[in-house]
């Protein structure tokens, strides 16, 4: 935000913020929070500007950590050549039945038994972009492939 001179960030267990795990002030946009346990988490961002005054909320938005094996391989991952309609990229692939999906950090909604998904992309603005597609399973095991449009 122009006028922010700082954010705070808020991370909870629960999509309802009934209990906060960090409740945390920054004066940067980025930020790293450690020691955090494995599971699913939530995560909302206010800025504010030199006299404290707090913007809205962000949406509510959900992360999860999960272990990393100690011999991770990486898992497949194979995404067709993109359909364009316009500004709106038309993502298909495979990848490891019950890995997540997540192209330019969104996770993909729906992906099939066994493992294929189907994702339109937001509209991408004029010029170059950079689309980054991560598929990750449960025991760590992850692969990332990134093209430009």
């Amino acid at each position: 935000m122009a006028n922010a001179v700082g954010y705070r960030l808020r991370i909870s267990r629960n999509p309802y913020f009934s209990s906060t795990i960090v409740d945390r002030k920054v004066n940067t946009a980025d930020v790293i929070v450690s020691g955090l346990n494995e599971g699913a988490y939530y995560w909302v961002v206010q800025s504010y500007d030199a006299a404290e005054k707090e913007s809205l909320e962000s949406q509510k938005n959900r992360f999860t950590i999960i272990p990393k094996g100690k011999n991770t391989a990486a898992i497949n991952l194979d995404v067709d050549p993109f359909t364009q309609h316009g500004h709106v990229i038309e993502l298909t692939g495979k990848t490891e039945a019950g890995a997540r999906v997540m192209v330019n950090g969104r996770e993909v909604p729906v992906v099939g038994m066994d493992g294929s998904f189907h994702y339109f992309m937001p509209p991408l603005p004029q010029g170059e972009s950079v689309i980054t597609i991560t598929a990750q399973n449960a025991k760590g095991g992850v692969n990332t492939l990134q093209k430009r449009l």
